[in-house]
C-alpha cells in the first residue's frame, strides 16, 4: 500500500458505506476537518493556536488535495479557528465539506486506494469506497505501532487520537485494543520523548472539542 497522508489515512477509515462523510455526524466531519489543518501545520503551510491559523507558506503540490481547506484561509492575516470552521459545519449547505472531501477522495483513487461499489436498492449507481486493502492497511499500521513492538511515529499518534475523538476506533478494534490504545497514548504523552506527541495530541483535543462547542451552539 502506498503511503498515505493523515488526512487520506483519516478518511479512508471515517468514510461510510456509501462513500460519504455525513455533515450531521459533527464529530466525524469536525476530525476531518482538524485532520487537514493539522496536517497543513506539519508541513509548514500554516501555524495555528487555540483560536487563530494562519498562512505560512504555499501549498505544496504533493498536498493539492488540499486545496480547498488550504483555499478557505486568508493569505493576508491570521484568521479564527471557528470562521474557517463555520464554513464546514454551519452553513445551510455542507458545499464546503462535500469539496474537501472530494478532493481527497480523488487523490486516494488516484493512489488506488478507492474502489467502484454499488449504491441504491430501486436506481442502482456506481460509487467510490475505500478498498479493503486501504483500510486494513491503515488500521493494521495503528495496530503495528501502537499494540505491537513497532517504531510509534507522529503521525500515527495524531491519526489515532483523530479517530479517538471521532468515535471510529470502535469499528475497527474491540474494546479491549481500544482500552490499550487510550493507555499507549497516554504512556507516550508521560514519556521523555512523548512531549512533542502531548502538546499535538493535546490541541488536537482542545481544537476539536472548540469546533464541536462551535457547531453545537449554532444548531
Amino acid at each position: 500500500m502506498k503511503d498515505l497522508s493523515i488526512a487520506q489515512e483519516y478518511l479512508v477509515c471515517a468514510l461510510n458505506e456509501k462513500g460519504k462523510l455525513p455533515a450531521y455526524d459533527l464529530k466525524r466531519a469536525t476530525c476531518f476537518v482538524g485532520a487537514g489543518l493539522m496536517e497543513l501545520q506539519l508541513e509548514g503551510c500554516i501555524s495555528m493556536d487555540q483560536k487563530m491559523v494562519e498562512i505560512t507558506a504555499e501549498l505544496p503540490e504533493k498536498m493539492a488535495y488540499l486545496k480547498p481547506l488550504y483555499d478557505e484561509l486568508n493569505p493576508e492575516k491570521a484568521v479564527k479557528i471557528e470562521k474557517v470552521i463555520d464554513e464546514y459545519m454551519i452553513t445551510f449547505t455542507d458545499k464546503a465539506l462535500k469539496q474537501l472531501t472530494q478532493s481527497v477522495k480523488d487523490s486516494l483513487e488516484e493512489n488506488g486506494m478507492m474502489i467502484k461499489s454499488e449504491a441504491g436498492l430501486l436506481n442502482k449507481r456506481q460509487i467510490l469506497v475505500p478498498s479493503k486493502e486501504a483500510r486494513t492497511g491503515v488500521i493494521e499500521k495503528i495496530r503495528a505501532e501502537l499494540l505491537e513492538e513497532g517504531e510509534i511515529t507522529e503521525d500515527v499518534v495524531i491519526l489515532t487520537v483523530l479517530l479517538d475523538q471521532a468515535d471510529c476506533l470502535k469499528e475497527y478494534f474491540s474494546k479491549y485494543e481500544q482500552k490499550e490504545l487510550k493507555g499507549k497514548l497516554k504512556e507516550i504523552r508521560e514519556s521523555s520523548w512523548g512531549q512533542r506527541a502531548k502538546k499535538m495530541t493535546e490541541h488536537i483535543e482542545m481544537l476539536i472539542a472548540c469546533i464541536i462547542a462551535t457547531g453545537a451552539a449554532a444548531h
